[in-house]
């Protein structure tokens, strides 16, 4: 069926007016053709933001025509790709919407995702502007708009099969477990699944010797790559290596990782996989983050500590931010500090007070990386007397200053 330039307009118009929710016509240049949203939204300043990452989001090499849906730091939207002979003439795009207003909590984990390069107060308005609507309700929409462009009824179960995280979000009643289950299945090694378990066997027992034939092996190859997005393949990529890194960081934290640790190195590659814009560095990173975590699970089969000094360790990892004296470690480990002191240096081979400040230096090492915060604010936070002292003490283990060495390591962080 033809499909008229005015009929998208009205059809647009009709979808904003019944439901106030954000609408969009991008033609197949990537234009926004059409745009109705509040003023609120509009004049936001992450409004042009939003508005590009969904242009990206709908563009497809292969455009299928039913509704596709996708949701990004907590927003969620969908778009139909409007087809005519199979020439792709552009997209209707409708949101973004929230299922609930957001928490505190949430707007702090986007915040994070920027790395701080963020005005929160701006963000809280725009994420008060965005039309609360459930996933419900907007399947409904997406139906309705659908019909409106092809005058065709859609069953929505044809939706629910080829939209997996709609699927998720609706279907309640479907446990974790099952999902974690669905997520192996349909990991990158989907396709030779007796090989993916000797990947995630080496990760859990640190075996870097075995990587590299592993890898030259084209496990994380394109061949061996599934479909968990049909919009397009860099998406599916995506979905692809973030579902990996879930399965690597639960099988280094079985090889004896720190939880907190094993996580926050997920966020991380997360979101960097969600920064990357070509299917090469895709595959590269997810490489890098398998090398990392195994790595660090080999250095744990290396340095095999007793339970207390693991105990320490962890209670070290996790207040590298607060006060750390040998007294707090002597207590929650029921020992005298002077016998600790001299276990901790027996197995660890440095004083107690040495390792607190390396691993604090570790973590200055990870802010200058991938964070614009201050020297000054930095080393405050991890407890420096003044700055001065930071940076000799930075100089000591690095060999560098912390200006040199964010100068050669740090990322240019900005937000998207």
């Amino acid at each position: 069926m033809k499909i008229f330039k005015e009929d998208l307009q009205y059809i647009c118009q009709l979808i904003y007016d019944i439901f106030q929710i954000p609408v969009y016509y991008v033609n197949h240049f990537g234009e926004f053709e059409y745009e109705l949203s509040k003023n609120e939204l509009r004049n936001n300043p992450y409004y042009e933001q939003f508005k590009e990452q969904i242009r990206v989001y709908s563009y497809e090499e292969d455009p299928h025509d039913f509704p596709i849906f996708f949701s990004n730091s907590n927003l969620n939207c969908f778009f139909i790709n409007l087809k005519e002979n199979d020439l792709f003439l552009g997209s209707i795009i409708v949101g973004p919407t929230l299922e609930s207003e957001i928490e505190d909590e949430e707007i702090t984990k986007v915040i994070d995702i920027f790395k701080g390069n963020v005005n929160k107060g701006k963000l809280i308005d725009y994420y008060q502007a965005v039309p609360i609507i459930d996933k419900k309700k907007l399947l409904t929409a997406s139906l309705l708009v659908y019909y409106l462009a092809y005058r065709k009824m859609l069953d929505e179960t044809i939706v629910l099969q080829n939209n997996k995280s709609l699927n998720v979000i609706i279907i309640e009643s479907e446990e974790l477990e099952l999902e974690l289950s669905k997520g192996r299945r349909n990991f990158i090694f989907h396709s030779n699944l007796s090989y993916e378990r000797v990947l995630l066997d080496y990760v859990r027992n640190g075996r870097i010797d075995k990587l590299k034939d592993t890898f030259d092996y084209s496990i994380v190859g394109e061949a061996e790559l599934g479909l968990l997005s049909k919009r397009n393949r860099l998406r599916s990529e995506k979905n692809l290596m973030i579902t990996g890194v879930a399965l690597v960081c639960r099988a280094a934290i079985e090889g004896g990782l720190n939880e907190e640790t094993a996580f926050t190195l997920s966020d991380f590659y997360i979101q960097q996989i969600e920064e990357l814009r070509s299917l090469k560095t895709i595959l590269n990173l997810m490489e890098e983050a398998i090398i990392d975590y195994t790595k660090r699970v080999r250095q744990l089969n290396v340095e095999k500590y007793s339970a207390t000094i693991t105990t320490c360790q962890d209670y070290i990892y996790k207040h590298l931010y607060g006060d750390i004296t040998l007294d707090q470690l002597a207590k929650i480990c029921s020992l005298s500090p002077n016998y600790l002191s001299s276990l901790f240096k027996k197995e660890v081979g440095i004083p107690v007070s040495e390792y607190i400040q390396r691993q604090r230096i570790d973590e200055a090492k990870r802010l200058l990386e991938l964070t614009k915060y201050s020297i000054s604010e930095i080393s405050t936070w991890l407890n420096f007397n003044d700055q001065s002292y930071f940076i000799k003490t930075f100089k000591k283990y690095t060999g560098l200053t912390p200006r040199q060495f964010r100068n050669n390591h740090g990322m240019d962080i900005t937000p998207t």
